[in-house]
């Protein structure tokens, strides 16, 4: 092998910053002392090994071992090297380490991110979600943030908005989400409190209920779905409220044909990640069976 340029025939700048590969064969190498031995530790052929150290070598312009007739020997600046190897080894295993802690167990719950409303429905087929994805155990989590799926704040979502168009993301339409103004049976829709919602919730909604309340008072704003239902149910008020809910209430009365502006269109969205592991996609499957059977009720055909 040829001796490489001395470094001091280079300048500072020419020298690019090595490659972890490159290093972790140095290190085998250094530690071994024998190219035999570190192609059998890293799974490599000899003269891969041979050939990816004579071109490490090339490249940072230093001689990093003397070649006996059975063993290399470690040059100066390659024994301070192999020191600073040994450290990049060893972060490289913790990093290893932290993210297999991190990476979620094969029987660990899969997490459920979705809106008011879709996690009660979720939350009301949860056990048969459950049993079709063989009995994976669920965590729904009710909120109307925007949890991150790639940095594994939950493994699926259930979002009223089309799939982010970063890459990794997958999405699938299931269904529509649509409400309906109702008020208890016993209670007069002309006389009744009026519960709309604030507009940053939905302008729709607000704006559908404003044309039914013909100037008459907002008594509240409530931009949860399910405390308007229950604000519906218990305080006698009019409101809107999502149909799968409000046609499976017998004390409930629907006022009007769910209005289509105000319909949501409901997706399933997963990332990469989480799509790696068997539960999550078993619990995918189960979610799209649920949603094609309550069709029907989500989108406000009374059955």
């Amino acid at each position: 092998m040829g001796q490489p340029a001395p470094a001091s025939s280079r300048r500072d700048g020419d020298l690019a910053a090595p490659g972890w590969d490159d290093i972790g064969i140095f290190h085998a190498i250094a530690e071994s002392g024998s190219l035999a031995l570190a192609a059998v530790r890293l799974g490599l052929s000899e003269a891969t090994i041979a050939r990816r150290l004579k071109s490490f070598e090339r490249e940072l312009g230093l001689l990093l071992f003397r070649r006996g007739a059975n063993r290399l020997t470690l040059t100066a600046a390659g024994t301070e090297l192999a020191r600073e190897a040994g450290r990049v080894a060893a972060a490289a295993a913790r990093f290893a380490s932290c993210a297999r802690a991190a990476r979620p167990l094969a029987d660990a719950p899969v997490r459920v991110t979705a809106t008011t409303s879709i996690s009660l429905f979720l939350t009301r087929n949860a056990t048969t979600i459950s049993a079709a994805a063989g009995g994976v155990e669920l965590v729904i989590i009710s909120t109307r943030d925007r949890l991150d799926l790639a940095r594994g704040d939950a493994d699926i979502a259930v979002r009223m908005s089309s799939v982010p168009d970063e890459p990794g993301y997958f999405g699938q339409k299931v269904g529509r989400l649509v409400q309906a103004l109702y008020v208890r049976r016993d209670v007069d829709p002309l006389t009744a409190p009026i519960i709309s919602v604030s507009r940053e919730t939905s302008s729709r909604i607000d704006e559908h209920i404003l044309a039914f309340a013909q100037g008459r008072p907002i008594a509240a704003r409530v931009g949860d779905s399910a405390a308007r239902y229950e604000s519906v149910r218990s305080a006698g008020a009019v409101s809107m409220v999502p149909c799968f809910m409000g046609d499976a209430d017998d004390l409930l009365l629907r006022l009007q044909p769910p209005p289509d502006r105000t319909a949501d269109e409901i997706f399933l969205v997963t990332h990469e990640v989480s799509r790696q592991r068997p539960a999550v996609v078993a619990v995918l499957a189960a979610l799209r069976k649920v949603f094609r059977e309550h069709r029907a009720r989500l989108e406000g055909h009374i059955v």
